[in-house]
């Protein structure tokens, strides 16, 4: 392709054929454009700008999202082989957005389920606060720990390691220490 300056403008022609002395010309050579004032045209490169790609960041969040549906469906054993697909208690907390009850959070590298809905508040960690969280556990003989009330009692058939024994409970909503009362050694 071959371009000149006609009246202030770019002016192109293909360069299968030229008006030479007058009369048209079939597959003129590079001298023949020339001699009529005509310049070979080069197209300026093609820049394609630099595309950003996501940070780590946004990818893990990306399929934190993805399976967040499929993840609510999964058993406790399951739930802890993906534990880091669900969201942090950290990211509640930060977006103010509630703490639903049965939702699992991961928090200080572990997961935990949520016991009651709430706001987060940032002294409500699930470490440290045992009536709306409990630690998401498939350990047969889990280490008993004090219930603070009906939310986190210990229902019928539950199991126990405490004081380097085993146990077994016998009533609902127990709040009891294990060999004080509803409780029976294995």
């Amino acid at each position: 392709m071959y371009y000149k300056i006609i009246g202030g403008q770019e002016v192109f022609t293909p360069d299968t054929s030229l008006k030479v002395n007058g009369r048209w010309v079939s597959n003129p050579t590079p001298e023949m454009f020339e001699q009529e004032g005509w310049l070979p045209y080069t197209p300026p490169p093609v820049v394609i700008p630099p595309q950003e790609e996501p940070d780590y960041d946004q990818v893990v969040q990306a399929v934190k999202k993805m399976f967040s549906t499929e993840t609510e469906e999964l058993s406790d054993e399951e739930a802890l082989e993906v534990a880091a697909l669900y969201p942090t208690w950290h990211s509640k907390l930060e977006s103010g957005e509630d703490c639903v009850l049965n939702e699992r959070l991961w928090y200080d590298g572990e997961l935990w389920k949520v016991l009651q809905t709430h706001t987060p508040q940032p002294d409500w960690n699930p470490r440290d606060a045992v009536s709306l969280f409990v630690r998401v556990s498939i350990e047969e003989w889990p280490e008993w720990v004090q219930p603070t009330g009906a939310q986190d009692a210990y229902r019928i058939d539950a199991k126990v390691s405490h004081n380097e024994k085993h146990w077994i409970n016998t009533i609902d909503y127990n709040t009891y220490e294990p060999g004080v009362y509803g409780w029976n050694e294995a």
